[in-house]
């Protein structure tokens, strides 16, 4: 029986040139005809040679490790076509590329991964989805192969270059290794390129939060402009009732409780899935009135654009975020002397180990003003 011959052929459509990229393809070549397998590679015409494949770039070994890969794996289909003594033809070909492992990416796999996971809340989703985003812009982990240590250190480098906070970067490398160890799981990969390096998680700056002076005087602005004066007053709602932007958007009067003169929030939060408990404060109470009871509600995104508008007329040094709001609510209640159990069912955390960090700052501040007051003594 007669098998193929199997090759690599560079910018088959006569297309590269120094400044215009051309691709590689695998050639399969079985009796007179011919198939062609795009390898993903893209190279300039001065990069490629038959004797080395890639050549002239910093990414030659990856690059060369990604075809050889590649080419490995067809090889391996042929080669047990040979030992079981079956004869090949291209749509058998086509059936073990279609099913192959290797034809599903290591960037296809972390996307099929994330629109199948069910362990995962929408807000968590969103973050994982930020990994694809990144790998793609980064442009060299693709396939499985190109998990390597380089690539690793190549990303982290990437990563700094676009984010200053190294906090933002340990999250980036502690998805990606996440979805490396699945891939190990289900035996796409045999070494974790992690384990051989160690990136610093970075110090979290703290929560960042008002004062209830601060609150009082974003709640009395005078703002002309009925966008922002709208946006103003979902903060400060948000300031005295708790609410997470995904809670506040869905946030309906008529579920809302009466028992006597007061109106009480009991709900189940988008986040957590937990049950929360609050009462709608005087200050909440006089901003849903002035909506007759209907909040005006808008994007996540518009609406942190605009309050960097807010914060700018009140001359506050903090950049303010939709979550701030809440933080803000958090402290204020822990000065006011609410306890923390309760703050817990107020905030709707799972757990208390989460509300507990708000009263590391109350401690924080606390011990600032001590400090003031030995100074002046």
């Amino acid at each position: 029986m007669k098998y193929p011959t199997v090759r690599f052929v560079f910018d088959r459509k006569h297309t590269a040139s120094k400044t215009t990229k051309g691709t590689v393809q695998i050639e399969i070549l079985f009796e007179r005809k011919r198939k062609w397998i795009s390898t993903g590679v893209r190279l300039y015409s001065d990069q490629w040679s038959k004797k080395n494949k890639v050549k002239n770039t910093v990414q030659s070994i990856d690059l060369n490790e990604r075809l050889d890969a590649q080419i490995q794996n067809i090889n391996e289909f042929i080669n047990s076509l040979i030992k079981n003594k079956e004869p090949f033809n291209f749509e058998k070909l086509e059936h073990f590329l279609k099913y192959s492992q290797q034809k599903e990416s290591f960037l296809d796999f972390i996307k099929r991964r994330v629109s199948e996971r069910t362990d995962l809340r929408k807000g968590t989703l969103n973050t994982h989805a930020t990994l694809i985003n990144s790998l793609e812009e980064f442009g060299r982990i693709v396939y499985f192969s190109d998990i390597t240590t380089a690539n690793i250190m190549y990303y982290d480098d990437f990563l700094h270059k676009k984010y200053n906070k190294q906090t933002t970067v340990h999250g980036y490398h502690k998805r990606l290794k996440r979805y490396i160890n699945e891939a190990i799981k289900y035996e796409l990969l045999k070494d974790n390129p992690y384990n051989r390096l160690k990136f610093d998680r970075g110090k979290s700056e703290g929560i960042k939060y008002l004062t209830i002076d601060q609150i009082k005087q974003i709640q009395n602005l005078e703002i002309t402009s009925e966008s922002i004066s709208k946006v103003r007053d979902l903060f400060v709602f948000q300031c005295f009732t708790g609410l997470s932007y995904a809670d506040l958007s869905k946030f309906d009067f008529c579920g809302v409780i009466k028992k006597g003169s007061k109106f009480f929030i009991r709900d189940i939060r988008i986040k957590t899935e937990e049950e929360y408990f609050l009462m709608l404060l005087k200050p909440a109470m006089e901003i849903l009135r002035k909506y007759d009871f209907k909040l005006p509600i808008i994007s996540n995104y518009q609406y942190n654009l605009r309050l960097k508008v807010v914060q700018e007329i009140a001359r506050i040094k903090q950049s303010l975020h939709s979550h701030m709001a809440r933080h803000s609510f958090a402290v204020m209640a822990l000065n006011m002397g609410v306890s923390i159990e309760n703050l817990a069912k107020m905030m709707g955390h799972t757990d208390i180990k989460t509300t507990q960090i708000y009263a590391k700052v109350l401690n924080k501040s606390v011990q600032e003003e001590f400090e003031k007051m030995d100074s002046k003594l």
